[in-house]
């Protein structure tokens, strides 16, 4: 969600140079514990067998919202002890917190975003995503109605605020380009957190970086008539927008636990789709009391967004690897990354 993202986006670069400083000190410790690894391992394994859960840790993207519902489903019915996990949420003290941790081995799963990811393995960090939470994009080009903006050509001359992203900026010029319009007339405005208040008072004329299931509905509710686009009506390649991701190593040797993972949250989703007012009740159960939620917004973003676009293939969780790469291979074309990547380097082989 966007209140993290600036602060994301500004501290990936050190975070990756920490990971890979962290990575060759610890290739060498490896190869001395290997030897050590192995009874831990087989420890593993007769734990298991003896009906001992399995510890997972899960870093969450933001505090909890309408877009984990599936999550604290499948942890009030018991769908994650039923697979064998015992699953416990870590909330971000820090935006880059997901990728970071999950790069470094200090957490098993993280939520996080397409884009993310893509600048960290450009980076050679070694992550990966392996299933989807949110398969459908939930950002959009926004605007008041009144602005005159019918669009994006009319973006020219306009200012448009965003939160310190140059994946956004080149979103913008390129459905400005797309739209017959000349983007370097478009000004950017690094708005940070500050998205809503930023178009409300005027002091931008539309917003990129935010979500419709969320800032959108939110100025609905303050009385704005507010309109959009959507990308891929602009020729940006369609991408995911929540997704799980897990580090090389974690795939390698726990892809046991990454299935069972999956197949507990997709009991979470049929159930929560079942029970949609059940479902975001469990939310609320867990509202974090720094973070209150506006609960009307949250159900209309549940039930308006959510579960459809939760599994926008027919299926949730899953994850396309062409999909990724041809996304990548867009940004790489604009300049917003330094590394072409493949499908192979942003996903996990099929769980």
């Amino acid at each position: 969600m966007t209140t993290y993202f600036r602060r994301l986006m500004k501290g990936i670069t050190a975070v990756l140079v920490l990971l890979v400083l962290a990575a060759c000190g610890q290739s060498t410790q490896n190869d001395a514990d290997q030897a050590a690894d192995s009874p831990a391992d087989d420890q593993t394994t007769e734990s298991v067998a003896d009906g001992e859960l399995q510890d997972v840790e899960l870093t969450l993207d933001w505090y909890p919202n309408a877009n984990h519902v599936p999550i604290y489903t499948a942890l009030k019915h018991g769908y994650f002890e039923e697979a064998g996990l015992n699953v416990t949420l870590k909330m971000p003290a820090e935006a880059d917190d997901p990728i970071r941790l999950v790069g470094a081995n200090q957490t098993d799963i993280a939520v996080s975003y397409p884009g993310v990811l893509m600048k960290a393995r450009a980076e050679d960090i070694p992550v990966k995503a392996f299933g989807s939470l949110v398969q459908r994009r939930l950002d959009a080009i926004m605007y008041k109605e009144e602005s005159g903006i019918q669009s994006p050509k009319d973006l020219e001359g306009k200012k448009i605020g965003y939160a310190s992203d140059s994946i956004s900026e080149e979103i913008i010029y390129s459905m400005v380009e797309e739209d017959g319009g000349d983007a370097s007339k478009v000004e950017m405005i690094d708005v940070g957190y500050d998205l809503m208040p930023a178009l409300s008072t005027d002091n931008v004329d539309a917003l990129i970086s935010a979500y419709m299931n969320h800032e959108y509905l939110l100025l609905e509710d303050e009385g704005y008539n507010m309109g959009h686009f959507e990308f891929q009506d602009y020729g940006i390649p369609e991408n995911q927008e929540l997704i799980f991701i897990a580090s090389d190593q974690t795939i390698d040797e726990r892809s046991d636990v990454l299935t069972k993972f999956m197949t507990a949250l997709q009991k979470g989703y049929k159930t929560a789709v079942e029970n949609p007012d059940e479902a975001i009740e469990t939310l609320f159960e867990n509202e974090e009391n720094e973070y209150a939620l506006d609960k009307d917004i949250e159900i209309q973003s549940w039930k308006e967004f959510l579960i459809e676009y939760m599994s926008a293939d027919g299926e949730f969780g899953t994850i396309d690897s062409a999909q990724y790469e041809e996304y990548a291979k867009w940004i790489y074309e604009r300049g917003a990354i330094d590394s072409e990547l493949t499908g192979e380097d942003l996903t996990a082989p099929a769980l």
